[in-house]
């Protein structure tokens, strides 16, 4: 009986293998953010280690050229909102009593009813445009997350032709990449944790393992696993063990 627990023991422990693996911390989410329009820098509004919201405004170009061209079609709009209105009610009324008013002079109404709906369109189609312009004089966060990098100062000239992005921003959350030999792609499986370590010393958590790259690296011969972060610095490197089923 007391072979028989001994060799039971050796086989529960022999589904588990300690695999070495070594890490780095990266962030879920990286974004080199530039403008879609060009102009002076009139408000600078982030800087390197500040945190953000989703939404935030960091930056925005000098536009009153812009303000001025929307204001403008905004009255043309309300102009050409308001001759429409009359002339459908004028068209409205003429027709309910077109015994009294010849063909020709309900065609003449309508034409020029059709001929002020279309401007009123394109009326609405330059407001539309103009809104737009305007939005693209300001810069705002795609998501939350932190300025690791900017490369602005209000006065500079921002231009569409490419060169260095304005912000680096990186989210908050992060996850660990973890390296490990591909002789052991058999054992490793998503659920396994691993147990990190920096600078040689236990940190004493471990991560719960949800991704396995499905691809090896022809050079060094490792796979990739993942894993969240636990909030650890991009760039933060160690290694540690995979508790392998």
């Amino acid at each position: 009986m007391k072979k028989i627990a001994l060799l039971s023991t050796l086989c529960t422990l022999s589904l588990w293998a300690d695999v070495y693996a070594t890490f780095e911390t990266q962030a879920y989410r990286e974004a080199s953010l530039g403008m879609n329009a060009s102009g002076i820098v009139k408000t600078l509004n982030a800087r390197e280690g500040d945190r953000v919201k989703k939404g935030s405004l960091l930056l925005s170009l000098e536009s009153s050229e812009e303000e001025i061209s929307l204001k403008m079609a905004k009255a043309d709009l309300e102009s050409l909102e308001k001759e429409c209105t009359f002339l459908s009610d004028q068209y409205a009324r003429y027709e309910k009593s077109a015994q009294v008013f010849d063909k020709n002079t309900l065609q003449k109404l309508k034409s020029e009813l059709d001929a002020k709906l279309s401007q009123r369109e394109r009326a609405r189609l330059a407001t539309a445009f103009q809104t737009q312009k305007l939005s693209k004089m300001s810069l705002y966060a795609p998501f939350a997350g932190s300025i690791a990098q900017k490369n602005i100062e209000v006065g500079d000239f921002v231009t569409t032709m490419g060169g260095a992005p304005l912000f680096k921003l990186i989210s908050d959350q992060s996850r660990l990449l973890i390296r490990y030999d591909s002789k052991y792609s058999q054992n490793v499986k998503r659920g396994d944790k691993f147990c990190l370590s920096i600078d040689g010393q236990s940190t004493g958590k471990c991560a719960v393992i949800t991704k396995i790259y499905p691809t090896v690296d022809s050079k060094t011969r490792q796979m990739t696993a993942e894993a969240d972060g636990f909030g650890l610095r991009p760039g933060t490197f160690g290694d540690g063990t995979i508790m392998a089923k």
